[in-house]
């Protein structure tokens, strides 16, 4: 067997209470029923805690619940991936922006002032329109150091996810996302052409293939859309932009502001 694996970040989120209205040293932790390695990474958070007399109410909650609760802002402190390559910082902090969707939104509430979430994310927004790179630059930084300073996400910890392969099996490479299984690039050396394949999920092995949405990140649809679609490009190492329908292609400003794009496609597909 041939172990490969891919590295995910993930962070606490805190919910901060409202100016005035903390009366006990208490918070609400959220877990993830199942989720083995957070719950021994919360059960030292909480030791530390009650070390300086902040008591904590843990929630082990089924997947439907804990995204309920997290999408809600029903929770003091849980935790959660950062989305890491190929999705840019852009994509990322213009996701803290959408209510009921992920427990970024919640956790901008209450900012200690003169900071509020709806400053912050107008600075989101304003920079993803901005032009130049050292700008971008500039404007990102002020944003990194204003949720630094708010202290509502903290980085903990990776992990990565092994894939184990079968010497008879040759081709495999893992993909530059979580989910990413590319099964359709293995070719099969010896033996039977008949190969069982058990990819894993969040919290276990998946069972189905969803609703076959190109466009999900969820993994069991990651997996399919390996199979059925191909993007005029690809992500690399580090989020790279890699050809794959597409060989080639320019981008042309316009009077308008906006881009032309012109992509060359492979032939013979």
């Amino acid at each position: 067997m041939v172990a490969m694996s891919l590295a995910v970040w993930f962070t606490l989120l805190v919910v901060p209470a409202a100016a005035g209205t903390c009366k006990a040293a208490a918070v609400d932790f959220i877990l993830l029923n199942g989720d083995t390695l957070s719950a021994r990474i919360e059960d030292d958070i909480r030791a530390d805690l009650a070390q300086i007399g902040v008591s904590v109410t843990t929630r082990l909650l089924e997947k439907a619940d804990f995204n309920r609760a997290m999408s809600s802002g029903d929770f003091n402190l849980c935790f959660t991936e950062s989305w890491g390559p190929p999705y840019d910082p852009h994509s990322f902090a213009a996701s803290w922006a959408v209510p009921n969707n992920e427990a970024h939104y919640p956790a901008l509430s209450n900012l200690d002032p003169p900071m509020t979430m709806a400053k912050l994310l107008a600075m989101v927004k304003d920079v993803t329109v901005l032009k130049g790179e050292a700008a971008r630059m500039t404007k990102w930084r002020e944003i990194l150091e204003a949720t630094h300073k708010q202290a509502v996400s903290v980085p903990l910890w990776s992990k990565r996810n092994p894939a184990v392969i079968n010497r008879r099996l040759t081709g495999y490479n893992h993909g530059s996302q979580q989910w990413d299984y590319p099964m359709h690039t293995i070719e099969v050396l010896s033996g039977s052409k008949e190969v069982r394949v058990a990819p894993a999920a969040q919290t276990g092995l998946f069972k189905s293939i969803g609703r076959m949405d190109p466009h999900s990140y969820r993994p069991n649809e990651f997996f399919l859309s390996n199979w059925v679609y191909e993007g005029l490009v690809s992500y690399g190492p580090g989020g790279s932009i890699l050809p794959s329908l597409a060989v080639s292609w320019t981008a042309d400003d316009l009077p308008s502001g906006g881009q032309t794009y012109i992509f060359e496609l492979r032939r013979g597909v």
